[in-house]
Protein backbone atom coordinates (compact mmCIF):
# COMPACT_ATOMS: atom_id res chain seq x y z
CA UNK A 1 0.00 0.00 0.00
CA UNK A 2 2.80 2.39 0.92
CA UNK A 3 4.91 1.79 -2.19
CA UNK A 4 1.83 2.19 -4.43
CA UNK A 5 0.67 5.47 -2.84
CA UNK A 6 -0.42 8.11 -5.35
CA UNK A 7 1.80 10.90 -3.94
CA UNK A 8 4.85 11.25 -1.71
CA UNK A 9 2.69 13.00 0.93
CA UNK A 10 0.24 10.09 0.95
CA UNK A 11 3.16 7.67 1.14
CA UNK A 12 4.56 9.52 4.16
CA UNK A 13 1.15 9.64 5.86
CA UNK A 14 0.54 5.92 5.34
CA UNK A 15 3.99 5.13 6.68
CA UNK A 16 3.27 7.16 9.84
CA UNK A 17 -0.10 5.44 10.27
CA UNK A 18 1.49 2.02 9.81
CA UNK A 19 4.12 2.85 12.45
CA UNK A 20 1.40 3.89 14.89
CA UNK A 21 -0.59 0.75 14.14
CA UNK A 22 2.46 -1.45 14.73
CA UNK A 23 3.02 0.34 18.05
CA UNK A 24 -0.57 -0.37 19.13
CA UNK A 25 -1.62 3.27 19.02
CA UNK A 26 -5.15 3.62 20.48
CA UNK A 27 -7.77 5.65 18.66
CA UNK A 28 -11.03 5.41 16.76
CA UNK A 29 -9.57 3.31 13.96
CA UNK A 30 -6.32 2.24 15.58
CA UNK A 31 -7.82 0.49 18.58
CA UNK A 32 -5.28 -0.92 21.02
CA UNK A 33 -5.23 -4.69 20.42
CA UNK A 34 -6.10 -7.10 23.20
CA UNK A 35 -3.29 -9.62 23.70
CA UNK A 36 -5.64 -12.61 23.45
CA UNK A 37 -6.96 -11.37 20.07
CA UNK A 38 -3.60 -11.13 18.32
CA UNK A 39 -3.56 -14.63 16.85
CA UNK A 40 -2.64 -14.77 13.16
CA UNK A 41 -4.85 -17.75 12.35
CA UNK A 42 -8.58 -18.14 12.81
CA UNK A 43 -11.63 -19.99 11.57
CA UNK A 44 -14.98 -18.31 10.75
CA UNK A 45 -17.61 -18.97 13.37
CA UNK A 46 -15.09 -19.49 16.17
CA UNK A 47 -13.84 -15.97 16.78
CA UNK A 48 -14.23 -12.58 15.13
CA UNK A 49 -10.64 -11.81 14.22
CA UNK A 50 -9.32 -8.27 13.86
CA UNK A 51 -7.95 -7.61 10.38
CA UNK A 52 -5.82 -4.76 9.01
CA UNK A 53 -7.65 -2.81 6.30
CA UNK A 54 -7.26 0.25 4.11
CA UNK A 55 -10.07 2.84 4.27
CA UNK A 56 -10.85 6.06 2.44
CA UNK A 57 -9.90 8.93 4.76
CA UNK A 58 -10.36 12.68 4.43
CA UNK A 59 -6.69 13.14 3.52
CA UNK A 60 -6.31 9.92 1.55
CA UNK A 61 -6.18 6.20 2.35
CA UNK A 62 -5.60 5.25 5.98
CA UNK A 63 -5.00 2.05 7.87
CA UNK A 64 -7.56 0.63 10.27
CA UNK A 65 -8.14 -2.49 12.32
CA UNK A 66 -11.60 -3.95 11.76
CA UNK A 67 -13.35 -6.94 13.30
CA UNK A 68 -14.41 -9.58 10.78
CA UNK A 69 -18.16 -10.08 11.08
CA UNK A 70 -20.21 -7.19 9.67
CA UNK A 71 -22.63 -5.20 11.85
CA UNK A 72 -24.54 -2.52 9.86
CA UNK A 73 -24.86 0.98 11.31
CA UNK A 74 -28.65 0.68 11.57
CA UNK A 75 -28.03 -1.81 14.37
CA UNK A 76 -26.83 1.12 16.50
CA UNK A 77 -28.73 2.20 19.60
CA UNK A 78 -32.46 2.47 18.93
CA UNK A 79 -34.91 5.15 20.19
CA UNK A 80 -36.04 5.05 23.80
CA UNK A 81 -39.30 3.33 22.90
CA UNK A 82 -37.35 0.33 21.60
CA UNK A 83 -38.99 -2.61 23.44
CA UNK A 84 -35.71 -4.53 23.59
CA UNK A 85 -33.60 -4.22 26.72
CA UNK A 86 -30.10 -2.86 26.15
CA UNK A 87 -28.49 -6.25 26.79
CA UNK A 88 -30.84 -7.95 24.29
CA UNK A 89 -30.24 -5.23 21.70
CA UNK A 90 -26.49 -5.67 21.99
CA UNK A 91 -26.77 -9.46 21.83
CA UNK A 92 -28.92 -9.38 18.68
CA UNK A 93 -26.52 -6.95 16.99
CA UNK A 94 -23.45 -9.00 17.87
CA UNK A 95 -25.20 -12.18 16.72
CA UNK A 96 -25.42 -10.62 13.25
CA UNK A 97 -21.63 -10.29 13.23
CA UNK A 98 -21.30 -14.05 13.65
CA UNK A 99 -23.12 -14.67 10.36
CA UNK A 100 -22.08 -11.82 8.06
CA UNK A 101 -18.58 -12.90 7.09
CA UNK A 102 -19.01 -12.34 3.37
CA UNK A 103 -21.05 -10.19 0.99
CA UNK A 104 -21.87 -11.36 -2.54
CA UNK A 105 -20.67 -8.75 -5.05
CA UNK A 106 -23.58 -9.58 -7.37
CA UNK A 107 -26.17 -8.27 -4.88
CA UNK A 108 -24.36 -5.82 -2.59
CA UNK A 109 -25.90 -2.75 -4.30
CA UNK A 110 -29.44 -4.17 -4.29
CA UNK A 111 -32.11 -2.20 -2.41
CA UNK A 112 -33.39 -5.54 -1.13
CA UNK A 113 -30.08 -6.04 0.72
CA UNK A 114 -30.10 -3.26 3.36
CA UNK A 115 -27.34 -4.95 5.34
CA UNK A 116 -24.79 -4.21 2.60
CA UNK A 117 -26.29 -1.44 0.46
CA UNK A 118 -25.04 1.67 2.30
CA UNK A 119 -21.53 0.36 2.81
CA UNK A 120 -21.38 -0.80 -0.81
CA UNK A 121 -21.89 2.84 -1.81
CA UNK A 122 -19.49 4.67 0.48
CA UNK A 123 -17.77 2.35 2.97
CA UNK A 124 -15.67 -0.04 0.91
CA UNK A 125 -12.24 -1.14 2.13
CA UNK A 126 -9.24 -3.25 1.18
CA UNK A 127 -8.71 -6.10 3.67
CA UNK A 128 -5.19 -7.51 3.95
CA UNK A 129 -4.79 -11.27 4.35
CA UNK A 130 -1.98 -13.76 4.11
CA UNK A 131 -4.27 -16.23 2.35
CA UNK A 132 -7.56 -18.12 2.50
CA UNK A 133 -8.77 -21.73 2.44
CA UNK A 134 -10.82 -23.84 0.07
CA UNK A 135 -11.86 -27.42 0.84
CA UNK A 136 -11.25 -30.19 -1.68
CA UNK A 137 -13.55 -33.23 -1.72
CA UNK A 138 -12.29 -36.71 -2.65
CA UNK A 139 -13.74 -40.13 -1.78
CA UNK A 140 -15.92 -38.78 1.04
CA UNK A 141 -12.91 -37.02 2.58
CA UNK A 142 -12.10 -33.33 2.73
CA UNK A 143 -8.68 -31.74 2.28
CA UNK A 144 -7.94 -28.10 3.18
CA UNK A 145 -6.10 -26.15 0.49
CA UNK A 146 -4.38 -22.91 1.51
CA UNK A 147 -4.28 -20.22 -1.19
CA UNK A 148 -1.80 -17.34 -1.07
CA UNK A 149 0.18 -15.10 -3.43
CA UNK A 150 3.24 -16.68 -5.04
CA UNK A 151 5.36 -13.65 -4.19
CA UNK A 152 4.25 -13.90 -0.50
CA UNK A 153 3.07 -10.30 -0.52
CA UNK A 154 -0.07 -9.45 1.55
CA UNK A 155 -3.21 -10.60 -0.26
CA UNK A 156 -5.50 -7.54 -0.76
CA UNK A 157 -9.18 -8.44 -1.03
CA UNK A 158 -12.29 -6.30 -1.48
CA UNK A 159 -14.29 -5.56 1.65
CA UNK A 160 -17.14 -3.54 3.12
CA UNK A 161 -17.02 -1.86 6.54
CA UNK A 162 -19.32 0.00 8.90
CA UNK A 163 -19.54 1.44 12.42
CA UNK A 164 -22.35 0.56 14.82
CA UNK A 165 -22.65 2.13 18.29
CA UNK A 166 -24.19 -0.21 20.84
CA UNK A 167 -24.42 0.73 24.52
CA UNK A 168 -21.97 3.62 23.94
CA UNK A 169 -19.37 1.31 22.41
CA UNK A 170 -18.27 1.55 18.78
CA UNK A 171 -18.03 -1.63 16.74
CA UNK A 172 -15.90 -1.24 13.61
CA UNK A 173 -16.57 -4.33 11.53
CA UNK A 174 -16.06 -5.63 8.02
CA UNK A 175 -17.05 -8.34 5.56
CA UNK A 176 -15.17 -9.72 2.57
CA UNK A 177 -16.75 -9.25 -0.86
CA UNK A 178 -16.95 -12.47 -2.86
CA UNK A 179 -17.55 -13.45 -6.46
CA UNK A 180 -18.08 -16.67 -8.36
CA UNK A 181 -14.95 -18.77 -8.10
CA UNK A 182 -12.56 -19.01 -11.03
CA UNK A 183 -11.89 -22.30 -12.81
CA UNK A 184 -9.03 -23.28 -10.51
CA UNK A 185 -11.09 -22.75 -7.35
CA UNK A 186 -13.95 -24.68 -8.97
CA UNK A 187 -11.57 -27.56 -9.59
CA UNK A 188 -10.39 -27.56 -5.98
CA UNK A 189 -13.88 -27.20 -4.47
CA UNK A 190 -15.31 -29.85 -6.78
CA UNK A 191 -17.75 -31.47 -4.41
CA UNK A 192 -18.82 -28.64 -2.16
CA UNK A 193 -22.51 -28.35 -1.42
CA UNK A 194 -22.40 -24.54 -1.40
CA UNK A 195 -21.87 -22.41 -4.54
CA UNK A 196 -18.19 -22.04 -5.37
CA UNK A 197 -17.12 -18.50 -4.39
CA UNK A 198 -13.86 -16.72 -3.59
CA UNK A 199 -12.75 -13.35 -2.20
CA UNK A 200 -12.23 -10.65 -4.82
CA UNK A 201 -8.47 -10.10 -5.12
CA UNK A 202 -7.66 -6.48 -5.92
CA UNK A 203 -4.68 -5.14 -7.83
CA UNK A 204 -2.90 -2.20 -6.10
CA UNK A 205 -3.56 0.13 -9.03
CA UNK A 206 -7.31 -0.32 -8.44
CA UNK A 207 -7.31 0.50 -4.71
CA UNK A 208 -8.27 4.17 -5.18
CA UNK A 209 -11.17 3.34 -7.48
CA UNK A 210 -12.48 0.66 -5.11
CA UNK A 211 -12.29 3.03 -2.13
CA UNK A 212 -13.93 6.02 -3.87
CA UNK A 213 -17.46 6.70 -2.47
CA UNK A 214 -20.49 6.49 -4.78
CA UNK A 215 -23.47 8.82 -4.48
CA UNK A 216 -26.84 7.08 -4.32
CA UNK A 217 -28.07 6.57 -7.88
CA UNK A 218 -24.68 7.20 -9.53
CA UNK A 219 -25.06 4.22 -11.80
CA UNK A 220 -21.99 5.06 -13.91
CA UNK A 221 -19.72 4.59 -10.90
CA UNK A 222 -21.58 1.44 -9.90
CA UNK A 223 -21.03 0.05 -13.39
CA UNK A 224 -17.31 0.88 -13.19
CA UNK A 225 -17.01 -0.84 -9.82
CA UNK A 226 -18.80 -3.88 -11.25
CA UNK A 227 -16.32 -3.95 -14.14
CA UNK A 228 -13.40 -3.63 -11.75
CA UNK A 229 -14.40 -6.56 -9.55
CA UNK A 230 -15.27 -8.86 -12.44
CA UNK A 231 -11.93 -8.25 -14.18
CA UNK A 232 -9.45 -11.10 -13.61
CA UNK A 233 -6.67 -10.43 -11.11
CA UNK A 234 -3.10 -10.27 -12.43
CA UNK A 235 -1.71 -11.76 -9.20
CA UNK A 236 -0.30 -15.30 -9.33
CA UNK A 237 -1.57 -17.65 -6.64
CA UNK A 238 0.05 -20.56 -4.83
CA UNK A 239 -2.04 -23.61 -3.82
CA UNK A 240 -0.82 -25.58 -0.78
CA UNK A 241 -2.36 -28.61 0.94
CA UNK A 242 -2.23 -28.23 4.73
CA UNK A 243 -2.87 -30.60 7.60
CA UNK A 244 -6.33 -31.02 9.10
CA UNK A 245 -7.13 -31.92 12.68
CA UNK A 246 -9.24 -34.78 13.98
CA UNK A 247 -12.40 -32.74 13.33
CA UNK A 248 -11.49 -32.22 9.67
CA UNK A 249 -10.78 -28.49 10.03
CA UNK A 250 -7.66 -26.33 10.12
CA UNK A 251 -6.05 -25.48 13.45
CA UNK A 252 -5.43 -21.83 14.36
CA UNK A 253 -1.65 -22.20 14.27
CA UNK A 254 1.35 -22.05 11.95
CA UNK A 255 0.23 -25.44 10.60
CA UNK A 256 -2.46 -23.49 8.71
CA UNK A 257 0.22 -22.32 6.28
CA UNK A 258 2.72 -25.21 6.26
CA UNK A 259 2.70 -27.70 3.38
CA UNK A 260 1.41 -31.15 4.29
CA UNK A 261 1.50 -34.01 1.78
CA UNK A 262 -1.49 -36.33 1.45
CA UNK A 263 -0.26 -39.43 -0.37
CA UNK A 264 -3.79 -40.27 -1.55
CA UNK A 265 -4.58 -36.78 -2.90
CA UNK A 266 -5.22 -36.93 -6.65
CA UNK A 267 -5.53 -33.17 -7.14
CA UNK A 268 -2.54 -31.74 -9.04
CA UNK A 269 -1.96 -28.52 -7.12
CA UNK A 270 1.30 -27.69 -8.92
CA UNK A 271 -0.52 -27.92 -12.25
CA UNK A 272 -3.22 -25.39 -11.31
Amino acid sequence: MIKNAATSDNMRELHEQYSLWRENEPGRYMQKPVESELQRFFSPGIENAKLPALLKGAGGPRLAQLKWGFIPNWRSDRPKDDPLKAVDRARKALDIGRKTWNSASETMFDDEKPTWRDSAHDRRCVILLEGFFVMHYQDDETYPIYITLKDFEPLPVAGLWDVATINDKEYLTCAMVTQEANEKIHEINNGGERPHTMPIILNPENFDQWLEPIDQGDYDKIDKISELITAPSNRELEYISVVKNSEGSVDNSQLAQDFFEYKELKLDLKGL
